[in-house]
């Protein structure tokens, strides 16, 4: 389906949805259609960013398939999250190349071949001295460009598709964000409010819970990262660092719950319905959580295999599934949650001028 049907179709299911409204209340994203006459290219997007996946709707809906209305919510957003994605994405040309489970791969393989070239030339051995530090295999100031450069190409690749996303959401009836919004809207982002779970789906409920050990857990190797730099250069303290150090303990805890929850959500993504899936949202879903758990494991196996001969291959397979993940992002699903919260924040502004007195 090109952009311009996927557009048309979902202002079809939409405006059916905002005649029957039998899912007034289910989520958030049924109150912001509510607040509309007529649907726009941007407030699908909106919408379609606004959506948990949950799919209560679907299966409460009278018009879903095999209905002639063809209703279905949970993949029609699927499939616009996906057609955003690349819209919003930058650098633009990279967009279809990197989409998918082979765009990962291109670029892990490419990051172990430089990682490789790179220990080759400032050691003269392909992985450096056996049982040495971590810097005797890449050398620290290596890893600072090139890394360096890779989290600049994430940050402006998120930051250009930020604004291009929030400029279409709110090219219509928008009002001033206020502080409270940005701060409402943190609170249903950090709580997960609105992403629960269908009857019809038993496992599905258990998403909430997965969801969060990959938030926390990323949030707490970034920690642990963060303080690794401080270490370095403030203290300088060379890693690796002992076990029992703040940077290994937050690391520790972070990759396993990196691992819990991706490897939970892969298993709940094994038992979904497929009618209410978009399949290349589906397969770049299960790509980007293969890609995150490949990153939690590889860290911890490094940990265990620091002070063996085997170190310096973990740590350049380990670097190269970073390096892959960073490159990626600006157009895989790790871009999600820039869109989310910038949705979650036009839902707060919203809601707080549809309460505000004279609505």
């Amino acid at each position: 389906m090109s952009h311009d049907e996927l557009m048309e179709e979902g202002k079809r299911q939409m405006r059916v949805c905002n005649a029957c409204r039998y899912c007034e209340g289910f989520c958030a994203v049924w109150r912001a259609i509510e607040w509309r006459r007529d649907v726009q290219d941007g407030d699908l997007a909106y919408f379609a960013n606004l959506c948990h996946d949950c799919k209560e709707c679907v299966f409460a809906c009278p018009f879903a398939p095999p209905h002639e209305f063809g209703v279905n919510p949970p993949r029609l957003f699927a499939s616009l999250r996906q057609a955003s994605y690349r819209k919003y994405a930058w650098p633009g040309p990279f967009a279809r190349a990197l989409k998918g489970r082979s765009g990962y791969a291109w670029a892990a393989i490419g990051s172990v071949v430089l990682l490789c070239l790179i220990s080759l030339v400032a050691n003269g051995s392909l992985f450096g001295v056996r049982g040495a530090a971590f810097y005797a295999v890449l050398p620290e100031s290596v890893l600072e460009v090139v890394f360096g450069m890779l989290a600049v190409w994430l940050i402006c690749g998120w930051l250009v598709g930020a604004w291009r996303f929030w400029s279409d959401i709110r090219a219509v009836n928008s009002s001033t964000v206020q502080v409270r919004d940005i701060l409402r809207a943190a609170r249903y982002a950090m709580s997960l409010r609105y992403l629960g779970g269908s009857e019809d789906e038993p496992l599905s409920r258990s998403r909430k819970w997965f969801h969060h050990c990959v938030v926390y857990g990323f949030l707490l190797d970034f920690a642990s990262t963060c303080l690794a730099a401080y270490d370095s250069h403030i203290l300088h303290e060379e890693a690796p660092y002992p076990v029992g150090s703040p940077v290994v303990l937050l690391g520790i805890i972070g990759g396993a719950g990196l691992l819990v929850g991706c490897a939970g959500l892969l298993f709940v993504k094994v038992g979904m319905n497929r009618d209410t899936v978009d399949e290349g949202a589906y397969q770049s879903g299960r790509a980007f959580l293969w890609t995150m758990l490949l990153v939690a494991a590889s860290g911890l196996l490094l940990l265990l295999l620091r002070s063996t001969t085997v170190m310096a291959e973990v740590l350049v397979i380990h670097l190269s599934f970073v390096a892959a993940l960073f490159f990626t992002a600006p157009y895989s699903k790790f871009g999600h949650f820039v869109y989310r919260c910038l949705a979650l924040v036009r839902y707060a502004e919203e809601e707080r001028k549809h309460h505000s007195p004279g609505h």
